[in-house]
């Protein structure tokens, strides 16, 4: 399969993690009440984990080492 037809997954990692650190300072600053730290947990989880492993995977397939290894850790961790 050729690279270039593949959609550039970078986007999807790095608003995963900038949403998910908005979210997490917003809840440190305490402009967020604490019967929301579901909403909170759940977005870490899913977009700020998941989404940047799935990134990570995409771009894998295209051939980006660098895309690779930080969306990966990112999500991981």
């Amino acid at each position: 399969m050729d690279n270039t037809k593949l959609a550039n997954p970078a986007p999807l990692g790095l608003m995963g993690f900038g949403m998910t650190t908005v979210l997490l300072n917003l809840s440190n600053a305490g402009l967020i009440y604490t019967s929301s730290m579901g909403v909170v947990f759940s977005m870490g989880i899913f977009y700020g984990g998941l989404a940047q492993i799935f990134a990570g995977m995409w771009e894998m397939k295209r051939n980006n080492t660098f895309g690779v290894t930080a969306f990966c850790s990112f999500g991981a961790s």
